[in-house]
């Protein structure tokens, strides 16, 4: 049984206790140590497999490997494996594992004198498992961070030893990297080092033409040297993986010019881009002909010479596995130098700065479509070849021959660079060329003074060309070479040289480099890099010269690769941070100790807006939290704690939109195209992943995580939060989203079929009545206003209903009991227990949620939601019956005259309200409005002729066995044929002239100011609020209507009659018993405000009906935010009816408000992210709104120049306002508990005006 009432660090856990639990999926972290070289044999079935552990220990004390494999124990820490120590604390084991299972482990302490007193190590088992026979595992971990491990693979010879290759060397899972090179980051479990066409490991073997074999030094294999001239740093940021191709040959005799080519190209299923490519790929052997083929598709053939997603995103996935060897080059019989190569790149570069340019002019409004392009194309810079004019040139790279023509080195050494390295250049160039070179520059520098300084010299320098033509130099090399510096401007030179010299400094420390220290060196390379991104902004022009486009390729490279090296700086200090336990002392912590971590963070959400990702709301992100720490304490009080949170889940939401961004642009192409070339199907699979793992997205998700719970324990707040509370029992399944699908799978074999679901992500407008009776109770991974849609209709529908957005809680206690039959208990206090629950009895009845009253089940309210719907058809004839006579005057009703037999009992509530804002001696406003009763959709139908078609496909609606696919379809023909009518212009007309007429001019100059009217237009059925059945946010409303738009006004009434024909609409009447036919739907049209803040209350405390205290919801801007759709937090509070004592929850955080154009503050361009170079542009760069509903505009919000968040007088004292607004009208309707919804205009002066929209039961 798991029970939390507290926020911080977990005792530590037995290993008994975990061995059921597993990692969260795909949660693997990658760290940055590195594993010491072993010497492995590979051995029948099981793989060697070595385990690294970095861990300061007693002394006196040793490690253990405890797992639950006979080989390390069974759980037992006094038969586990011993690990042995070496330099840097790094303790290691190593063993055979067989193929195929599955292996979970923990590390212990343990006295070396036997003592028997062993320290299990705190959190999740770590698990592995062994892939394939010819591929070795090493794993690496860190004592105390079980979520960090990494896991490298490594392709072993059956019956030979072999060498492991280290950190910077080790075959990669799936072959991807951020740099162009021959490298990719390490991935998840114990992935293939193969290439397709299964092509042998040798390690650096020398054909003498005879066909012996030698191995030169012998060393380890050349692959683990690919940047044996980088820091440590610049390996991690540019090499997290390996080559994954065959070793290089070294020949000392010509070679075949055309080779034997060996693969798969399946073209079954394929179409577009997918198809082209792997035909092409078929007949493209080289990599000149590979490199032409993606000039084809990303030029030849795109329109405007401007590629599509599509081709990007393929693309980019088949550039990867090029450049790492997962798909091998062959010589194709033709001769073609380096600067062929260069050419192609060149083109490739020009249509690749266009897409960016053409998708960032405007002003920088976001657009997630131009995201996703910019995102690709970006992506696709670093595959490209320089095409610097050196490259160029029709004799390239010509320092090799001379050094094969060399007379101060032996003959065989002049025969191997000759035949392997100078002829294969110049006739064939391809990636493994770079391979081969880092593996002879390897041997030549090995022995110290073996060959002639001269010699070495010269081919180290030969070997800087190498890498600078595969864009695989060094970051210094890359920012300084050729001059460039000196062809900068002051700053931007004096930043770049800033960041050398604080690099130099921090790799002199190595492992003695403090926070402060590593800060600086962020810091530095952000600046630098703004530099780099400001230059970029301004687009590429048609006609710019070859040697302008070779230097904006080196500042692209530029700001690519500071961006790489930052993402490993942040992550240095995301394990600094950890190994010093921050997310202990945080939460205690005083600002100057908060400074930093912060710090780290912006400078993270920096470079993501450098990528010209979401740039307005990431400035926003860093204004607020620069702002709260300015402010006071961040956990001085819990207010404080509270507001800085917010913030850090606003900036926890943009990255996973980024993650999710990533894996939708790679994740398909990525598994299309590894099974159609016939790459191992993990390359395809973990692709997007690892992208993602590689971004420094993942690492601003990390650490602002570590920084949200550090808060979030400073203000003694759960990591659950209950909307429903109740115990129930049920399989324990896991959903992406709450749809149709979400409960399909095997019932659970006790005969109890009830389900508890885990649901990663939702809108806040779902409907669970739909999903039956198995659906006991819902864990939602993210917060959820509590009065969204989505929430209230879990209280009508008895559905316990908790959120947790603790990943480190899901994965402890959710995960591991996923498919298992549970108990979940919530309680009011926000207590929640998860506990595994043994088998149901046979016709049990299933738990249900405890009742309250403030919450009516919806089944309940079945007879008398029936009764209701019947009695209101037969009121509606005789409104029909002049609508058919034209006489509109007489079928609109003005908003004082509305009652609900005719026009719904929303309409006669917000009638009702009116007359109370008009005696409420100016504590609160409604708006004036007029209705279409119940009669209008049926009158357009018949004008339009069409009445035999609506009752045929009502009829269908009605009919019960018409479900599924059927019903859907049924359901869009009827919202087709309604949507489709159109509204009598005379009709619109008498509904404006009424509005007009009665009009406050008070209220409308609050809500519009100069502008013309604008309306809210909203549905009013006689099927919605009502008791027990309020149907909240199931019909549509439109706002922001122009009253001087009569069409817009007519499709705005027909979008509202067609809400009444969806899916869930249907599917939600169904479940209480009330017929299609029965549902009626009116049309409210209001006046709208546009207020700057909206709220809904209830007056009694949802999850316990307790009536002395009343919780309210607020979000900036309109209110369709607050209700559905958007994700977010709003600002909660609840409040004391007694005495007006204001809680406040939760802080608001919603990425945007939509408001009117007039309304909010512009936030500049993305220019600005780049230096003070770039404030002119930015500076000119109004903010274009996102999206639009009617005239209303969506803005990011900061929540810094929210007064609700900043003014904490203000906000108290607000929120009694509100509260009291909601008393004084729940005492008006008979002290039943009331559902209000309403809007708050501030005024110049700071006060406030309140506007009540509507209000239905609770």
């Amino acid at each position: 049984m798991h029970s939390f009432r507290a926020r911080g660090p977990q005792r530590a856990m037995s290993g008994r206790r975990c061995q059921t639990q597993r990692p969260l999926a795909g949660r693997m972290r990658p760290s940055f140590y590195r594993a010491p070289s072993t010497v492995v044999v590979a051995f029948g079935n099981a793989v060697p497999v070595t385990i690294s552990m970095m861990c300061k220990v007693e002394y006196g004390e040793s490690l253990r490997i405890v797992g639950n494999q006979p080989f390390l124990g069974s759980w037992d820490p006094s038969k586990g494996a011993e690990m042995s120590w070496s330099d840097g604390n790094v303790w290691k084991a190593a063993t055979l594992v067989p193929v195929g299972v599955e292996v979970d482990f923990k590390v212990v302490r343990a006295k070396r004198d036997g003592g028997g007193a062993f320290i299990w190590e705190e959190g999740d088992n770590r698990s592995f498992k062994a892939l394939g026979p010819d591929y070795g595992l090493q794993v690496t971990c860190h004592w105390g961070r079980p979520r960090d491990m990494k896991i490298d693979t490594y392709r072993v010879q059956e019956e030979q030893q072999g060498v492991a290759p280290t950190d910077a060397g080790a075959a990669s899972s799936n072959g991807t990297g951020n740099g162009n090179g021959m490298v990719a980051p390490s991935r998840l479990e114990g992935g293939s080092g193969a290439s397709r066409s299964g092509s042998p490991v040798a390690s650096s073997s020398v054909d003498n033409g005879d066909g012996s074999s030698n191995n030169g030094t012998g060393r380890s294999s050349p692959s683990a040297t690919l940047a044996v001239s980088r820091s440590s740093f610049e390996e991690e940021s540019v090499a997290r993986g390996a080559w994954v191709g065959a070793e290089p040959e070294f020949v000392r005799s010509r070679r075949k010019d055309e080779q034997e080519r060996e693969g798969v190209w399946r073209t079954e299923g394929l179409s577009g881009v997918a198809l082209e490519l792997v035909r092409g790929d078929k007949e493209a052997s080289s990599w000149l002909k590979k490199l032409g083929l993606q000039k084809r598709l990303l030029v030849d053939e795109a329109t405007s010479c401007r590629p599509s997603l599509e081709a990007l995103s393929y693309l980019y996935v088949y550039a990867t596995w090029i450049n790492t060897g997962a798909l091998s080059c062959a010589e194709s019989g033709s001769h073609f130098r380096p600067n062929h190569h260069a050419n192609l790149a060149l083109a490739m570069f020009r249509s690749l700065e266009w897409v960016i340019g053409d998708v960032t002019r405007g002003g920088g409004s976001r657009n997630h479509a131009a995201e996703r392009l910019i995102l690709a194309a970006r992506r696709m810079h670093v595959r490209l070849p320089s095409f610097s004019g050196q490259f160029r040139a029709s004799t390239p790279l010509t320092r090799i021959r001379d050094i094969a023509h060399r007379n101060d080195i032996p003959k065989d050494l002049k025969d191997e660079i000759k035949h392997t390295l100078q002829n294969k250049l110049h006739r064939c160039a391809g990636p493994e060329d770079l391979i081969a070179t880092e593996a002879m520059l390897q041997r030549v520098t090995a022995v110290p003074g073996q060959y002639s300084e001269a010699f070495v010299a010269e081919f180290r320098t030969f070997t800087e060309e190498l890498r600078e033509f595969f864009n695989a130099s060094g970051l210094v090399e890359l920012l300084t070479g050729a001059g460039a510096v000196d062809a900068l401007d002051d700053a931007h030179a004096s930043a770049v040289r800033q960041l050398i010299n604080t690099k130099q400094r921090v790799e002199v420390l190595g492992s003695a480099a403090r926070l402060d220290d590593l800060m600086a060196l962020l810091t530095s390379a952000t600046q630098a890099r703004s530099f780099y991104a400001a230059g970029l902004v301004a687009g590429l022009r048609n006609d710019v010269t070859d040697e302008i486009l070779s230097m904006r390729q080196r500042w692209r490279l530029a700001d690519i690769r500071l961006e790489e090296y930052s993402f490993v700086v942040l992550s240095r200090i995301i394990g600094l941070l950890e190994e010093q336990g921050a997310a202990a002392k945080l939460p205690r912590a005083n600002n100057l100790q908060w400074a930093l971590p912060l710090a780290a963070l912006t400078s993270g959400l920096r470079h993501m807006g450098l990528s010209l990702f979401n740039t307005r709301e990431l400035m926003v992100l860093e204004n607020e939290l620069q702002k709260w720490h300015a402010a006071c304490p961040l956990v001085e009080t819990r207010d404080a704690a509270l507001r800085a949170k917010a913030s850090l889940e606003r900036t926890l939401r943009v990255a996973s939109e980024y993650s999710d961004m990533v894996a939708e642009v790679y994740g398909n192409p990525a598994a299309t195209l590894g099974r159609a070339l016939g790459l191992p199907e993990h390359m395809g699979a973990v692709f997007a992943e690892a992208e993602v793992r590689a971004s420094v997205a993942f690492q601003v998700s990390k650490l602002a995580a570590m920084l949200a719970r550090a808060l979030r324990t400073a203000a003694g707040q759960e990591p659950w939060d209950v909307l429903v509370p109740g115990e129930v029992s049920g399989v324990l399944r896991e959903a992406a989203q709450l749809d149709g699908t979400a409960l399909e799978g095997p019932s659970a074999s006790s005969g109890d079929d009830g389900v508890v679901l885990v649901v990663r992500r939702a809108d806040g407008d779902e409907e669970l009545g739909p999903l039956g009776p198995r659906l006991r109770g819902v864990v939602l991974l993210q917060e959820l206003p509590h009065l969204s849609h989505l929430g209230v209709r879990a209280r009508q529908d008895g559905v316990t209903f908790v959120t947790c957005d603790d990943e480190d809680m899901v994965s402890r206690v959710l995960r591991p009991l996923i498919g298992r039959r549970v108990t979940l208990s919530a309680a009011g206090d926000c207590t929640v227990t998860v506990k595994e629950a043994g088998a149901a009895r046979a016709g049990a009845s299933p738990s249900k949620t405890s009742g309250t009253s403030a919450a009516v089940p919806a089944a309940s309210a079945a007879p008398q939601a029936a009764a209701d719907a019947a009695q209101d058809v037969a009121s509606a004839r005789d409104v029909a019956a002049a609508a058919k006579a034209g006489r509109w005057a007489d079928v609109v009703v003005p908003l004082e005259r509305a009652v609900a037999a005719t026009c719904g009992s929303k309409s006669a509530k917000c009638a009702a309200l009116e007359k109370l804002a008009a005696g409420s001696g100016g504590m609160f406003s409604a708006p004036r409005g007029a209705v279409v009763p119940f009669g209008g959709l049926g009158a357009a139908v018949a004008a339009a002729g069409r009445a035999a078609e609506f009752e045929a496909l009502l009829a269908r609606l009605d009919d019960p066995r018409v479900d599924g696919a059927e019903l859907e379809t049924a359901c869009g023909e009827m919202r087709a044929l309604v949507s489709g009518l159109e509204v009598p212009t005379l009709l619109v007309q008498q509904v404006v002239e009424t509005i007009r007429a009665v009009s406050s001019s008070t209220t409308a100059s609050s809500s519009a100011g100069n502008q013309s009217l604008l309306l809210a237009v909203r549905s009013s059925a006689n099927v919605e609020d009502l008791a027990g059945m309020s149907a909240a946010g199931l019909y549509d409303s439109v706002v922001g209507v122009s009253a001087d738009n009569a069409a817009a006004v007519g499709s705005a009434v027909s979008e509202v009659w067609a809400s009444l024909y969806t899916r869930r609409a249907v599917l939600s009447r169904r479940a209480v018993g009330v017929s299609q036919s029965s549902a009626h739907m009116a049309v409210l049209v209001m006046e709208m405000v546009a207020p700057d803040l909206s709220f809904v209350l209830h007056t009694a405390r949802p999850r316990d009906g307790n009536r002395e205290v009343l919780l309210a919801e607020v979000a900036p801007g309109q209110g369709e935010t607050l209700a559905s759709g958007t994700r977010g937090t709003p600002w909660r509070f609840e409040v004391t009816k007694s005495d007006g004592a204001v809680a406040t929850m939760a802080f608001a955080n919603f990425s945007t408000a939509l408001v009117l154009p007039s309304k909010g503050k512009s936030v500049a361009a993305f220019a600005s992210y780049g230096s003070g170079a770039a404030t002119a542009v930015a500076a000119t760069s109004g903010a274009s709104p996102r999206r639009s509903s009617g005239a209303l505009v969506e803005r990011e919000v900061d929540y810094g120049a929210q007064r609700m968040s900043a003014d904490g007088d203000w906000r108290k004292a607000t929120v009694r306002q509100m509260a009291a607004v909601g008393s004084y009208i729940e005492k008006a309707m008979d002290g039943v508990p009331q559902d209000i919804e309403g809007g708050v205009v501030i005024l110049p002066d700071g006060r406030v005006s309140f506007h009540i929209f509507q209000t239905r039961p609770q």
